[in-house]
């Protein structure tokens, strides 16, 4: 029971790391270029998603893409340290 625990805790991870990924992608230029879309397609709302409940206040506050960027980027840098804390509590 404790092994599949385990394994579901790093699938979950592994998973939001994925989404994350690609999330942050569509928030750049050259990730949107990667993915093969028009550079009219650059959107911050995948990646405010992902990184709750860091990302909150972007939600009620009007801030400008560079702020925007940064609160992003160290949401997601906090996300991936708590997220490996808690997939390798059970190891």
């Amino acid at each position: 029971m404790t092994r599949t625990l385990g394994r579901f805790r790093w699938i979950v991870f592994g998973v939001w790391a994925v989404v994350a990924l690609v999330a942050l992608m569509m928030a750049f230029t050259s990730g949107v270029a990667l993915l093969g879309l028009p550079a009219e397609r650059i959107t911050f709302g995948p990646a405010t998603l992902t990184g709750l409940p860091w990302t909150v206040p972007l939600l009620f506050n009007d801030l400008d893409s560079v702020t925007t960027l940064a609160v992003i980027l160290v949401a997601h840098l906090l996300n991936v340290s708590i997220g490996l804390m808690l997939a390798r509590s059970g190891d």
